[in-house]
């Protein structure tokens, strides 16, 4: 991509020297090598948190990277930067607004003076008021002559993945209600799901900030109507509104007293803490959300107050920048080795690639350096069948992340064990990697060509992250969610990057309302002006079909 304006330069002249000396040093020397130096280099680069585990020594860590970074934040103002987004001054600089998610797990804020004590009150406000709604809610369920079953949670996005995540990594075997969750204007899910319900047993959510979000309205509509299909008289008593515009979900026709609020500085990627996660909690109930808001708030508190060099969030950070800019890494590699974790990539892409996916600077003049990489992965072992293999031995160098529950909530311990085994034994092999000589070793009686021998090479060198859960606890659930977004501030403030905005998305939505009208009739000449020839011969295509 071709920029003509001169950026602000966020990256001094001597620290970028310094990264991209200590770069092709790391690159030529290799982590093997680095393990062979210091038989202390697990001990000094794996941390021990409250609920997890984290070591990042099989990566190209270093004292010298560490203290490197550390000059950098002192040149960028990193802890004034943090003292700002904890106090609750308006860092989300292009729409003039505080980022204030932190205060959904802590009210009280750990202590920290807020710029806007009004924010304080709102906090405070917003969980009471989700108490109240979540115990109002939980007595009507338990009042009604025909139980709940299922639970529609209608939202995308923000509104809806985090929600998803919490659900499926803490509702446990044994729940009477289960929760579908729709984010997509495609109508096949949409179908498929309500082909699963009953109107007399299912109960709507509909989340929307705006209470606008046209995706979201259009399939409250259509399951309105299913639900007269299946003689409900009065679909909307089944219906609840979670908002920050209540005055919009009531013209809509939801029952005031079936609408709960949040406040309007509440993101989007950053609501699971709020009301939003209504759904989830009416399942895994209340105790355990708080559990979870609680680990959470000790993430915080760990990102507020540790030193940078023990800072996990920190560290983390660095290590995706340092990557990210001076390895000329694309993408990063994100692995559960847990089944209940299967929505956190999902999550994860839409935190950190929509927060950091960006190409201006705070001031608004083009990046100098490389933001966001691409955040992919899965669940193991399912992964390990398929994109393994590029991994082990593809030409792009991709960092990879490993997280693990060491201890299951089932009694199939002979599942667990080899569950761990696989993934312990990936990180070990994208590290040590297979010369000729171990080859020809372990392969001595098997008969193999030259060919195939060759063919069984790969480096090693490869860099991954193992988080080792204790149990999936809320707790542990909460803390980890609070340290990917401390991590994400982090790299946005290396980039000098507006990590909470999303204005790439807005173009988009907006041709999509030119688009509609001429899916409906409209005359394509009367709505064309501003696409390019290939949309215009893919419309036409589209209406002769």
């Amino acid at each position: 991509m071709t920029i003509h304006s001169t950026p602000t330069v966020s990256l001094s002249a001597s620290i970028r020297q310094s990264l991209e000396a200590l770069a092709l040093t790391d690159q030529n020397t290799g982590i093997k090598e680095k393990f062979r130096l210091d038989d202390q280099r697990v001990t000094r680069f794996s941390m021990n948190f409250d609920q997890f585990h984290i070591d990042v020594s099989k990566t190209h860590i270093s004292d010298e990277l560490v203290s490197i970074y550390t000059a950098f934040s002192a040149e960028i103002d990193f802890s004034d930067k943090r003292a700002l987004f904890l106090g609750g001054a308006k860092i989300n600089n292009s729409e003039d607004r505080a980022v204030l998610h932190t205060l959904l797990r802590d009210p009280l804020n750990q202590g920290i003076d807020l710029i806007d004590q009004r924010a304080l009150k709102q906090a405070a406000q917003s969980k009471a008021e989700f108490i109240s709604q979540y115990h109002q809610i939980k007595g009507k369920l338990d009042q009604r002559e025909t139980p709940i079953k299922d639970i529609i949670h209608v939202g995308i996005g923000g509104s809806s993945l985090g929600t998803q995540l919490v659900f499926e990594a803490l509702k446990g075997f044994d729940y009477s209600i289960n929760i579908h969750f729709i984010g997509n204007i495609d109508a096949h899910q949409l179908v498929d799901i309500l082909s699963q319900c009953s109107g007399a047993s299912t109960l709507v959510i509909g989340v929307s900030k705006t209470f606008t979000t046209s995706e979201t309205l259009k399939n409250l509509t259509s399951i309105a109507r299913w639900f007269e299909s299946q003689g409900v008289a009065k679909p909307l008593e089944y219906f609840y509104a979670v908002t920050a515009t209540p005055a919009q979900a009531q013209a809509y026709g939801i029952s005031p007293s079936n609408i709960v609020s949040f406040p309007t500085w509440v993101g989007g990627r950053y609501s699971v803490w709020s009301s939003v996660s209504l759904s989830a909690a009416l399942v895994i109930g209340l105790e355990k959300f708080e559990e979870f808001l609680l680990g959470a708030a000790d993430m915080d508190k760990h990102f507020n107050t540790a030193p940078l060099g023990s800072n996990i969030c920190f560290l983390s950070a660095m290590l995706d920048h340092y990557y990210t800019n001076f390895f000329e890494v694309k993408s990063r590699a994100i692995f559960a080795y847990d089944y209940r974790l299967r929505s956190l990539v999902d999550y994860l892409q839409q935190l950190e690639t929509e927060s950091n996916g960006k190409d201006r600077q705070r001031d608004g003049s083009p990046v100098d350096q490389q933001t966001s990489p691409v955040v992919w992965g899965g669940v193991g072992t399912d992964v390990q069948h398929s994109v393994f293999q590029m991994l082990h031995q593809g030409t792009s160098l991709i960092p990879s992340e490993f997280i693990m529950t060491r201890t299951p909530d089932h009694d199939l311990t002979d599942h667990h064990q080899e569950l761990l085994a696989n993934g312990l034994a990936q990180t070990a092999a994208l590290l040590a990697g297979q010369d000729l000589e171990t080859i020809n070793r372990v392969h001595a009686d098997d008969g193999l060509s030259e060919a195939a021998k060759k063919a069984k090479i790969f480096s090693g060198d490869r860099p991954s992250t193992t988080i080792l859960l204790e149990r999936l606890t809320p707790n542990a659930l909460g803390a980890l969610l609070s340290f990917y977004e401390h991590r994400t501030f982090c790299f946005g403030v290396f980039a000098n990057i507006n990590s909470y905005d999303q204005m790439g998305v807005e173009l988009g939505k907006r041709l999509a309302t030119q688009v509609k009208p001429m899916l409906s009739g409209e005359p394509i000449q009367k709505s064309a002006e501003g696409f390019d020839p290939s949309t215009l011969n893919l419309l036409t295509k589209v209406l002769k079909a």
